[in-house]
């Protein structure tokens, strides 16, 4: 082993130990670019500014505006009576109950369901309920009674009708329905005028989609037209002529008559 060979081999020891030496020494504590926070006590989490100024709400101002909900098994519309004009039944916060021939927020109104058949209808804007009393008038009640309860029925020309479950004619047994006249009043159940085959008990609901359908969009492939092949009319056949025999040449003979 060469002179020259052990001086490298002693270099590059050197080398080494001198960096595993740097390895192994603490850095020094580094600041904060921004300036000096106050140090964490033990044991602690150091509170970050973001977290605790500005922390993110679950819904933002547009999306709580934009939310609506709505209670399962309640529907939000209106009640179209097809006699006369044509009128939205209306709950007043008053107590009144009246038939408009223009939608408003009076003819807002919510059905929902009681039992089987059976359904209850809320005024939205005034709150309060559609009642029957005793004597067949129609009113509005602040609190749910049995007088709020109607039969729904759903008709073969696709209207409904709503029959008290409370009140109905004692001899005949007839139902009472919720009716409106030609002007827009309210008729009175009781009426033998109101039956389930008169227009002025069929009502239309007409409910309104809170969540609008996804537009569904999709292409056609129209099939190419083929185009028809080109027919070539045939070339009519000329009949080729016929050869003729080899026929012998005929030969005449001169006949000379004297006399």
């Amino acid at each position: 082993m060469s002179a020259s060979s052990f001086l490298c081999l002693l270099f590059l020891g050197h080398r080494i130990l001198l960096a595993w030496a740097l390895r192994g020494a603490p850095l020094p504590p580094r600041a904060p670019p921004g300036g000096s926070d106050p140090p964490a006590k033990e044991g602690g989490r150091k509170p970050s500014s973001s977290s605790s100024s500005s922390a993110p709400s679950s819904l933002s101002g547009a999306e709580r505006t934009s939310f609506h909900w709505t209670p399962s098994g309640r529907r939000t519309g209106s009640l179209y009576c097809r006699a006369g004009i044509g009128f939205h039944l209306q709950i007043h916060p008053d107590g009144a109950v009246n038939g408009s021939h223009h939608a408003s927020l009076l003819s807002i109104l919510e059905i929902f369901a009681v039992s089987q058949g059976i359904v209850g209808i809320r005024g939205v804007f005034s709150n309060k309920f559609l009642a029957m009393s005793k004597k067949g008038k129609l009113h509005a009640s602040a609190k749910f009674t049995d007088d709020c309860k109607f039969r729904e029925r759903f008709q073969e020309n696709s209207y409904n009708t709503y029959a008290s479950v409370m009140y109905r004619t004692e001899k005949t047994g007839r139902e009472w329905y919720v009716a409106l006249n030609k002007r827009g009043k309210a008729k009175r159940g009781c009426s033998p005028r109101v039956k389930p085959q008169h227009v002025s008990t069929h009502f239309l609901p007409r409910f309104r989609q809170t969540d609008q359908p996804e537009e569904l969009s999709f292409t056609i492939a129209v099939p190419e037209k083929k185009k028809p092949p080109v027919i070539i009319p045939a070339k009519p056949k000329v009949p080729l002529p016929v050869p003729r025999k080899n026929t012998p040449p005929v030969k005449y003979r001169l006949k000379f008559r004297f006399g």
